[in-house]
């Protein structure tokens, strides 16, 4: 079996739910240190690896963590695609990234390929928002000119020009108990609040650049009693600083007018995920790419998304990071799927991207 199928398929097979990833940081830190590569943490429990070279220093980066639907995973390879039995997803988010700079680095030690400086980040507690790049440490990173995120869904070939920035919003609301029957008059309902503040919101597509979404809303309580809590998370999302400012104040004087209007109180806890990014397409790391591509024979392809990643982090950092299309399609599905040449491809580009070539 091809190498880099069977590492993957081993990783896939390995459990890295978000916050349990230990085993396979470990497992990570021993493969490393075996192909030559000095290693380091920092405090979030971010992995980098370093490897001595020529020229400029590169950074590689990809997700230890899944999401939990990608547990006991029973990888099935049939027919040039590996997926599972459609009870949990398969973890090649990001577990193909792992895998084809794995393969790389062993092709690099086994066949004593001339490489540029490389430096290599597997994070944590991706899928839970990005919490483990946020904990990153550029000290460890200080010498990076530029680099690549490998996590993304769709063809290898594909690369991100700009992402959004994102802000959630916890919400509480306080309403008054009464019960329904007897009393509903004297009660304040929190559901009821809330509800109209969502009906009064501008939510889902907002503009080609701009989302916000409405992804919790949670009142426990009995039927027979008017509801006086409600909690609700919110977010949205865009690739214009200004918009996203903007749709934020918006949900919010939502919220607080459906408070004042039902006599209640709104408490709104309010977060920046990640800042938004744009790229210069003709700056060095997108020319290595449009570089790989052709020796590859590679489609090229470069779009904005809508998507967050640890690119955001990186590059809200002062590093050019370009995030790269990884082959993989359904993400946290149990329909998730990859193409056996779609990882072969993936491997071939980060390999690319990690070795010095004459005819460069």
């Amino acid at each position: 079996m091809n190498k880099t199928v069977q590492t993957f398929l081993d990783l896939v097979r390995m459990n890295s739910v978000s916050g349990d990833e230990g085993l396979i940081s470990l497992f990570l830190e021993t493969k490393l240190l075996s192909l030559g590569l000095s290693t380091s943490w920092d405090e979030g429990e971010n992995l980098y690896a370093y490897l001595p070279g020529e020229g400029d220093t590169i950074l590689l980066s990809a997700h230890m963590d899944t999401v939990p639907l990608a547990y006991d995973v029973e990888p099935l390879v049939e027919e040039g695609l590996i997926h599972t039995r459609g009870i949990t997803a398969l973890g090649a988010d990001d577990k193909a990234a792992i895998a084809a700079i794995l393969t790389v680095l062993q092709d690099i030690q086994d066949e004593g390929l001339p490489h540029p400086n490389l430096v290599i980040l597997f994070s944590i507690k991706e899928e839970l928002g990005l919490q483990g790049i946020a904990q990153v440490d550029t000290n460890k990173l200080s010498k990076v000119d530029h680099g690549y995120v490998f996590d993304a869904e769709g063809p290898v070939g594909t690369f991100i020009t700009a992402a959004p920035g994102s802000i959630k919003l916890d919400v509480t609301f306080q309403g008054k108990g009464a019960h329904a029957g007897f009393s509903p008059e004297s009660g304040i309902s929190a559901i009821q609040m809330a509800s109209d503040a969502i009906a009064s919101m501008r939510l889902l597509r907002i503009d080609e650049e701009t989302t916000a979404n409405v992804g919790s809303f949670v009142a426990p309580g009995s039927r027979n009693i008017v509801c006086d809590k409600a909690t609700l998370s919110l977010e949205a999302r865009s690739l214009d600083p200004k918009k996203l400012t903007e749709q934020i104040k918006h949900m919010k004087d939502c919220l607080q007018k459906a408070a004042k209007k039902h006599g209640g109180t709104v408490t709104i806890v309010e977060e920046l995920l990640y800042e938004a990014y744009s790229l210069d397409p003709n700056s060095e790391p997108f020319t290595q790419l449009k570089k790989a591509c052709t020796a590859l024979g590679l489609s090229y392809n470069e779009k904005p998304t809508l998507g967050g990643s640890d690119a955001n982090v990186l590059n809200a950092k002062g590093i050019p990071t370009v995030v790269c299309n990884t082959g993989y399609e359904a993400p946290h599905t149990v329909n998730e799927s990859i193409q056996v040449d779609q990882l072969l491809a993936l491997t071939s580009l980060v390999k690319e991207l990690a070795t010095i070539k004459e005819t460069r």
